[in-house]
């Protein structure tokens, strides 16, 4: 038993120095050149890999606070990042003044403060203090990743965390960052045991901040990127100023063809946009024909994608990642070349201006416009038979309302059956989501209050768990004299779960995942002053959402149907597409 523990904590020494030495490789990869350590036990690790590492120049200081004010004079003087080190308990609570003459004075300080792992957090041990947001708001970033651990892409993980944190240093505005890093013991590796980072893979991250005007080296590297790639792809994701973006992909266009995958929330999946892909969702679900279209280079902007099929594509292609936002940093997947933070307007157009001339590669485009138009045509087909289901409700609300209406589309298995099923539209329509955190609560109420501030129809596509989350929201209808049309996708439960892992699991599944309501929505209706409109059959729908629209009043449209008609209504159309492909 000895001899397992005792295998087990070299194991575990050893994941931890490795993280600490590929953590600390690449800051100083990222560009740290220098690091303030005052001595302590669970901070070892990482002051072992600062001073092994020959690239960044170590200050030792036995006082933290004297320690945090030094690195704060060295980074107010050579207007780079410093780093901090401490270790666990109050040396970190030593740092705090500094940190907030760093924040009120603008200046990139990285600080480190060792942690106790979760397991020793909330009992009593020695040296444990509630580390977390220590500094509150006065940190441009705080970010606890947990105890180092060898899951898929750890390594990857490790480098992308010393790259985004250096990088929010010198934010707009510059200012402190904070990490909490727990560490388990034991904390130091045996004697003369040189622990060595893991390799770097791939290309190193490249950030680009603008302000106002996309910097010169931006526009050149996205130029550059799309001039070499052979097999581009642009991937738009939710963005609620995205329309105003058609102009400049328009003439991009012109001299980079490359294939556009744009989400209904990007406001960009418009009819007449050149390059735009129908039914995309669709045809990446058939195996042989993705794989013979991978891309060997994705420009992205806006949120990640909600397909889950363009999600495998794009990790699994291989292929450099170029992310494009004014702010943040939406990469869950960590492994982009390159995040721009910018306009993406002018960012656009001033890569059009450098790249001139006319594109190659038109049949790239074509072969990716081709197959969409074959994927939503078979579509078409498999929605023109079989039962009801979501498809043909995102079809006929698709074909049914008029150009200035504004759409909230529910989370969980609605706003994936708009981006599979919604067909390029008109210039006008506005999609909403609460995309940010995807939570099926408050839809109704973001959806009334999206209605009561659009010129045109609001209207709502939501999960009937979805509409019970919040039906106390439907109070604001009567009280605010709105007319929303309120479409339910009404299959008594969590619909989204007979497509998931846990379907097949029948002992359980219903019970704890589907939890079927068994309400009579039509009372819902009446409780709350609704016009009622019940829709069993997918040729009903057409009629029924052109009466609700011009009754004037506030109606609820139930398009009620089983779930296993659901699961079978969209395997007949991702069956439908792979026989009109091959």
């Amino acid at each position: 038993m000895e001899d397992g523990e005792d295998q087990a904590s070299k194991v575990a020494a050893q994941i931890t120095h490795r993280f600490a030495a590929t953590f600390v490789d690449q800051l100083a990869r990222a560009g740290l050149l220098a690091v303030c350590i005052s001595p302590g036990s669970r901070s070892a690790p990482l002051a072992i890999a600062f001073a092994r590492h020959r690239a960044i120049r170590v200050y030792v200081h036995v006082d933290e606070r004297s320690s945090s004010y030094f690195a704060l004079g060295l980074a107010k003087a050579t207007e780079r990042p410093v780093a901090l080190l401490c270790t666990s308990g109050t040396a970190a609570a030593e740092f705090h003044p500094a940190v907030l003459e760093a924040d009120q004075s603008r200046t990139p300080l990285l600080v480190l403060t060792a942690d106790r792992p979760p397991e020793l957090r909330g009992v009593g041990a020695n040296q444990v203090i509630d580390q977390s947001r220590l500094y509150s708001g006065a940190v441009r970033w705080y970010f606890d990743p947990g105890p180092p651990d060898e899951t898929q892409g750890h390594a990857r993980r490790w480098r992308r965390l010393a790259d985004r944190a250096l990088a929010e240093t010198l934010g707009s505005p510059p200012g402190p960052v904070h990490l909490n890093l727990p560490l388990r013991e034991p904390l130091t590796p045996d004697p003369g045991a040189a622990v060595e980072p893991d390799p770097v893979t791939g290309a190193p991250l490249r950030l680009e901040r603008s302000l106002g005007e996309p910097s010169p080296a931006a526009v050149q590297y996205l130029a550059a990127a799309l001039r070499q790639a052979r097999r581009p792809l642009l991937v738009l994701g939710e963005m609620r100023s995205g329309a105003r973006l058609a102009g400049a992909l328009a003439a991009l266009a012109q001299v980079a063809p490359v294939p556009i995958l744009a989400e209904p929330t990007s406001h960009l999946r418009r009819r007449g946009l050149v390059g735009l892909v129908e039914a995309y969702d669709a045809l990446l679900r058939e195996p042989e024909w993705t794989a013979a279209h991978k891309p060997d280079l994705v420009i992205r902007l806006g949120a990640p994608p909600t397909s889950r099929a363009l999600n495998t594509l794009i990790a699994e292609s291989g292929a450099s990642q170029i992310l494009v936002d004014e702010e943040g940093w939406r990469d869950p997947g960590q492994e982009a070349a390159a995040i721009l933070r910018g306009d993406p307007l002018r960012l656009l157009e001033l890569a059009s201006e450098r790249l001139g001339g006319g594109g190659e590669g038109r049949e790239w485009v074509r072969a990716w416009r081709d197959g969409g138009a074959i994927a939503a045509a078979a579509v078409d087909r498999a929605l023109d038979h079989g039962s009801l289901h979501e498809g043909h409700v995102v079809r006929a609300l698709a074909h049914g309302l008029p150009a200035r209406s504004a759409v909230m589309v529910g989370s969980s298995l609605a706003v994936r059956d708009v981006d599979s099923f919604w067909p390029p539209h008109a210039d006008g329509l506005r999609f909403f989501a609460n995309r940010g955190v995807s939570g099926i609560d408050g839809l109704v109420s973001t959806g009334l209050g999206v209605a009561a501030a659009s010129p045109g129809p609001g209207v709502m596509l939501l999960g009937d768990l979805s509409l019970y989350h919040d039906m106390n929201g439907l109070w604001a209808v009567r009280r605010h004299e709105l007319h929303p049309l309120i479409v339910v996708l009404d299959n008594n439960g969590g619909g989204i779960f007979e497509f998931l892992p846990p379907s097949r699991h029948p002992d359980v599944f219903e019970e704890v995942f589907a939890t079927p309501l068994g309400l009579r929505l039509e009372d819902v209706a009446q409780l709350y002053d609704l016009d009622w409109r019940l829709v069993e059959r997918a040729s009903e729908l057409g009629p029924q959402i052109e009466q609700s629209l011009n009754s004037g009043r506030p109606t609820l449209l139930c398009a009620r149907f089983e779930r296993g008609a659901s699961v079978r209504g969209h395997r007949e159309c991702w069956a439908a597409v792979s026989e009109a492909l091959l």
